[in-house]
């Protein structure tokens, strides 16, 4: 219990220098935010007072962050850096989240801090991140990922120009190796620290843990020896709160040890370095930790003495937070309604971007709908056209079609008919004859040759009439033409015509008139300078053409 005491008024100490500090760098942050002239610079300014603030007064410093991302979130094209202060800002809310026992919710920004750092491939952000998710995992005492998360930060930073958030870093892992029992390891890493050329504070508190593992292993003279090498790095630094501060670590661990002759001398020069910077948080503390050690030696009259001495630094330095809050509360006033104007002016400039952006939007959709419809229209009505063009062309090839089958009927139901005809008029002629011979040689003879002549013979004649008929009927339109156009034309020639239109070809239409294929051909050459038609012409078509 009588370590306990010493410990605790340590750390007081050491709190109250950073207040004091934090105190005086505030102010001026706040003051840089007030007279700044554009916004990123207003957000720089905000992130800095985020990491002065967020140790001593956490609802303020969340009130910060989120005006912080409320800004970035109103920007239309945010840059990378606007991308990088959204991930510091989430960070430092990750970090308030700890502080406040929301553990899920700082996992998370943490996360989503760490996504939006490698989306931009922001390293000095990826290193943050890494290294506040070690120190999650460390807190939860899973040291397996915090150590990973450490490592993976402290690879990024080592590529980078930020010494001091290296050897954090290195601490932390340090730290986490020192809770896992990993001594050894621990002292590796903080040795890293302390060869590193980074600020003397931070070497200081490496040589505070590293005499932490000394302590845990009992060896209490390696422990000592930190904590006055701690002494040394403050003289060099000419830090003289640090100094007052090293000599009271020294003092409390002989007082652990209960060498309470050792202790007084060092307690004694840590309150001369207090004095020297008039630091009344630390002199109420060394004199409370004063007068228990003088109690515990029985020195009980001194031991009165360092109370009361106590007990006027407690007072003096109780009045002076007081006159600190009112100044605070004043600047925060101050501050809101720097921010409330801000808004105001944010929230007008936002209002008009939108009017614009819906007029934009409304004018947009309409032309859209505008341009659909006419686009539309005109769809249909080349599709309507295309429709009736379609079934037109449809219905004519399917009359064409028609015609050209029905006419191809009909000229195969003639010719076969026609040549039915004459092969049977034919054979009963030749039969009848062949009956008339007496001769049985010669009829036999006759039989033959008509056989022979039955097979290589298709027709050789045509009814005329049955031909005639056909004309009539079939044709009767074409030979009105040829009646009424062409009256010089006799009438075996208007029936070679007529045969023409059949698609008849010359030893076809020489079998059904019964006359030579080269007649024919003589025939259609004297009919073609009766009606003076050239050989190139179609003589059917010139004779249709001519009834138009």
């Amino acid at each position: 219990m009588k370590l306990l005491y010493p410990i605790i008024f340590i750390f007081l100490s050491t709190i109250q220098c950073f207040g004091q500090s934090h105190d005086s760098l505030a102010t001026v942050l706040k003051y840089k935010i007030e007279s700044a002239t554009t916004d990123s610079a207003r957000i720089s300014y905000k992130i800095q007072l985020i990491e002065q603030m967020r140790r001593f007064d956490v609802d303020t410093t969340r009130i910060i962050i989120n005006d912080v991302l409320e800004q970035l979130k109103n920007i239309q094209s945010p840059k990378s850096y606007h991308k990088s202060n959204e991930a510091q800002a989430i960070n430092y809310l990750g970090i308030l989240d700890i502080k406040q026992g929301k553990i899920e919710n700082a996992l998370e920004n943490y996360l989503n801090a760490l996504n939006i750092s490698e989306t931009i491939n922001d390293s000095t952000t990826i290193g943050f991140s890494l290294h506040n998710l070690g120190m999650f995992y460390r807190r939860q005492k899973d040291f397996k990922k915090s150590k990973q998360y450490f490592k993976n930060a402290i690879t990024i930073k080592e590529k980078l120009d930020d010494i001091e958030s290296l050897a954090v870093s290195h601490h932390m892992l340090a730290v986490a190796y020192y809770e896992n029992k990993q001594l050894d390891s621990s002292r590796n890493h903080l040795a890293i620290v302390k060869g590193l050329p980074c600020s003397a504070l931070r070497k200081s508190k490496a040589n505070g843990s590293l005499a932490a593992v000394y302590y845990s292993n009992k060896e209490y003279d390696k422990a000592i020896q930190i904590y006055k090498e701690n002494i040394g790095i403050s003289k060099k630094a000419k830090d003289l709160n640090e100094l007052s501060v090293s000599y009271l670590n020294v003092a409390v661990l002989y007082n652990a040890l209960q060498q309470y002759d050792n202790a007084v001398p060092y307690l004694d020069s840590a309150i001369a370095e207090a004095k020297k910077i008039k630091n009344n948080g630390l002199l109420r503390t060394q004199y409370y930790s004063k007068s228990n050690l003088n109690e515990t030696r029985g020195a009980y009259e001194q031991a009165l003495q360092d109370y009361k001495i106590y007990k006027m630094y407690n007072d003096s330095i109780n009045n002076t937070e007081k006159t600190k809050r009112i100044t605070e509360l004043e600047l925060n006033y101050k501050f809101d309604k720097e921010k409330q104007a801000s808004e105001l002016r944010l929230e007008n400039e936002t209002s008009k971007k939108q009017l614009y952006l819906l007029l934009f939007v409304i004018a947009t959709i309409m032309g859209g709908i505008i341009f659909w419809l006419t686009r539309k229209n005109a769809k249909q009505r080349i599709a309507l056209s295309n429709k009736e063009l379609a079934t037109e062309q449809l219905e004519k090839v399917k009359a064409e079609l028609a015609l050209v089958t029905k006419e191809k009927e009909l000229r195969n139901a003639v010719i076969e008919n026609s040549l039915r005809q004459e092969v049977l008029s034919k054979t009963l002629g030749d039969i009848k004859d062949i009956i008339k011979l007496e001769n049985e040689k010669e009829r036999k003879a006759a039989l033959q040759s008509l056989s022979a002549s039955l097979l290589s013979e298709k027709a050789t004649t045509t009814s005329t009439t049955d031909l005639k008929s056909y004309m009539d009927t079939v044709s009767m339109d074409f030979k009105v033409i040829l009646d009424n156009k062409f009256p010089d034309l006799k009438e075996k020639e208007k029936e070679l015509l007529c045969l023409m239109t059949l698609g008849l070809n010359a030893t076809e239409i020489s079998k059904l008139q019964n006359n030579t294929v080269s007649a024919i051909k003589s025939a259609r050459s004297r009919i073609r300078k009766k009606i003076g038609v050239d050989s190139k012409q179609d003589i059917i078509e010139f004779i249709k053409n001519s009834n138009i």
